[in-house]
């Protein structure tokens, strides 16, 4: 439920993390046969006696929760290998796989059911899918440079961020947080009216740009109440669009999608994104760590596209005979 409202309140944080807690919870409720302190317990479920057992079903609760967070079961495999379980062998990977293959089963099954338009929107966006069929095959050694420059100051921010993370949390636990937990309410509330203050104030100071005529598919500006390109925020004409509203008024799986299209050329300047990159940067690092369920996944793929945008185009400027595209 906490997830459910930070992440549809547009706060600056992912609900990957969340997803995966919550399919370790579920996994050890099993494991032990249900709960003895809520009389919930069944004995059918009493089958896992040993303590390996009830790991390894909680390494494949871990790994369904990353497999419905991003629609990957080859992903979930691959997260409890790398971060969940402390012995790993043949017989878990296959129970691992079998479990995320599960997952994304009934996720693809509920998506197809609900295009119909029952469920709201899910099942037309809410994923970070990526089509990489018809993209630029053959580079060349002068392309590696901006590449390789993407590496070396992405890990610096990512870095900047671990540490700025732990200075602010270790305030937190030390200072804030002792003052009770009401504190921890004002804080987290202080936090999303200062979030929602920036979402819908930077965009009212940038100007709206002329819808572009190329592309007939992409219909701009958006119509109202839907998820895509091309947000119309306080525009006198109405085939107009705010780009820096599109960033921010888009939920963040459809907003990574944007940026990393190859259709939307010149959708966004270079001041929008970086007005956006600091501010969402700031914020996410305040954000997480507040008594509120947050992941960091969709952030960091969030600053990361949003960064890798910047590049691409002053790439495009730089190298101005090669065929590159920005997204």
């Amino acid at each position: 439920s906490g997830s459910i409202g930070s992440v549809g309140g547009g706060l600056a944080l992912g609900k990957e993390g969340p997803l995966v807690h919550t399919g370790a919870c579920i996994a050890s409720l099993l494991g032990q046969g249900g709960s003895t302190k809520y009389h919930l317990s069944s004995r059918w479920l009493q089958i896992f006696k040993s303590d390996r057992d009830r790991r390894d079903l909680v390494t494949c609760g871990c790994a369904a929760g990353v497999a419905a967070a991003f629609r990957a079961p080859v992903g979930g495999v691959l997260f409890a290998l790398e971060e969940v379980t402390s012995w790993w062998r043949s017989q878990l990977m296959w129970r691992v796989f079998f479990t995320s293959a599960v997952v994304a089963v009934v996720v693809r099954t509920a998506m197809g059911w609900c295009k119909s338009g029952k469920c709201g929107h899910f099942g037309s966006g809410g994923f970070i899918i990526w089509d990489v069929s018809d993209g630029q095959e053959d580079y060349s050694f002068a392309e590696f440079l901006p590449m390789a420059i993407i590496g070396v100051i992405g890990g610096l921010l990512g870095a900047l961020f671990n540490q700025l993370t732990l200075y602010i949390t270790h305030w937190r636990r030390n200072y804030l947080h002792k003052k009770g937990n009401r504190v921890k309410i004002y804080e987290a509330c202080l936090i999303s009216l200062i979030t929602s203050i920036i979402s819908f104030g930077l965009p009212l100071f940038r100007k709206c740009s002329a819808c572009p005529e190329s592309d007939s598919s992409i219909e701009c500006p958006r119509p109202p109440g839907t998820y895509g390109n091309y947000v119309n925020f306080f525009c006198s004409n109405s085939n107009e669009y705010n780009d820096l509203a599109t960033i921010f008024f888009n939920t963040q799986d459809d907003a990574i999608r944007n940026l990393f299209s190859a259709k939307t050329i010149h959708e966004y300047s270079a001041q929008s994104l970086l007005t956006f990159l600091v501010m969402f940067y700031s914020l996410a690092v305040v954000t997480f760590g507040t008594a509120v369920p947050a992941g960091q996944f969709v952030p960091g793929i969030m600053i990361g596209s949003t960064y890798g945008r910047l590049v691409g185009m002053f790439v495009v400027k730089l190298y101005t005979k090669t065929n590159i595209e920005e997204g």
